[in-house]
Order: C-alpha cells, then sequence, then structure tokens
C-alpha cells in the first residue's frame, strides 16, 4: 500500500532521480536546458515538474509523461490517494505556485473540452452520413 504522506512532488523528484541515472544533476539540467538549481527543486520535490519538463524526460527516456511519474506500475494510484496527495501538495506551494497550478489546469479542462466537442462533432458528421446514405 502506498503511503499516503508522500506528495505528487516528491514521486516525481524520485523518478527523476531514477531516469537521471549515473548522470549528475547537472547534467542532466544541462540536457533539459535547466540550470542545476532550478533542476533540484524539482528533483527533491520542492517544486512540481512542469507537464512540458516531464514531456522532455519522457522523450528522453523513450517513455510517456504518465511513466515518467507513475513507472512501471499497471495503473497509478486510486483517485482517493491522489486526491490526497494533491491536497498535500497544494498546501505546499506558495501563493504564485497555486495561481501557476490553476491555470494548469483550467488550461487543461479548456483542452479537454475541445477535444470532446471535437469528438462530437465528428460524430455527428458520421450519424449525418449515415442518414445520408440511408435516405
Amino acid at each position: 500500500m502506498r503511503e499516503t504522506h508522500h506528495t505528487i512532488a516528491a514521486r516525481v523528484g524520485q523518478r527523476l532521480k531514477e531516469l537521471r541515472g549515473g548522470r549528475t544533476q547537472k547534467e542532466f539540467a544541462g540536457l533539459l536546458g535547466l540550470s542545476q538549481a532550478q533542476y533540484n527543486r524539482y528533483e527533491t520535490g520542492k517544486r512540481l515538474a512542469p507537464d512540458r519538463l516531464l514531456a522532455q524526460v519522457a522523450d528522453m527516456a523513450g517513455l510517456t509523461p504518465e511513466q515518467v511519474v507513475w513507472g512501471g506500475e499497471a495503473s497509478g494510484p486510486s483517485a482517493e490517494d491522489l486526491a490526497r496527495d494533491i491536497a498535500a501538495l497544494v498546501a505546499l506551494l506558495d501563493e504564485q505556485a497555486r495561481e501557476d497550478l490553476y491555470f494548469f489546469l483550467k488550461n487543461k479542462a479548456q483542452t479537454l473540452a475541445r477535444q470532446r466537442r471535437a469528438e462530437a462533432r465528428r460524430a455527428l458528421e458520421a450519424i449525418e452520413g449515415l442518414k445520408q446514405k440511408a435516405i
């Protein structure tokens, strides 16, 4: 069973450390276009690594961003564990980081809404196509 005191930032940091392998933080940070100090904040869990960084690490490691975060696990944590981890993370954030998180989540929600609208539009077009064939 997962320990509930681990935050998402700490988990992501541990995965970054694992994926860094034998490279120094400075070497790995350089590959990512970051300073060693900035990378260290992500690896130590002091800051949550942004999506763009997770995508870069995923590309470098031949993984998906989800695999960067969750590793080889068959599935991620339960919804309850994830909610607890997110609440613990939010409690650690300063005002600017909370604002960054808000805009990140807002952007993700808007992207999902656009994707779903596009999927619904394609489904309606397919149904209209079937209707035309049936008439």
